[in-house]
């Protein structure tokens, strides 16, 4: 299950902040609610994401490249990292 919160920045960007796991259709949800925001205008929380598959970590270092990643666990930090060394 994952939950998807979104808010304004002060700086009239968008935080999205993923709470759960990352897997299945929900990536497709979160492409979906991310969809339309410029890049440089958002920021991922990713403080609450406990696990993400290799199609959610895909999705997350594409993100990387428009979005500023916030609040990443170590876990989250060594599998994205993990993967990017392979």
């Amino acid at each position: 299950m994952l939950r998807v919160h979104t808010e304004s920045d002060p700086n009239g960007g968008m935080v999205v902040r993923l709470e759960g796991s990352l897997v299945g259709p929900w990536i497709d949800e979160v492409r979906r609610v991310l969809n339309g925001v410029p890049a440089g205008a958002l920021a991922i929380d990713l403080s609450t994401l406990a696990y993400a598959d290799r199609d959610g970590e895909r999705l997350l270092r594409d993100l990387a490249g428009r979005a500023e990643l916030r609040g990443c666990s170590p876990f989250m930090a060594e599998l994205l990292r993990g993967r990017e060394e392979q």
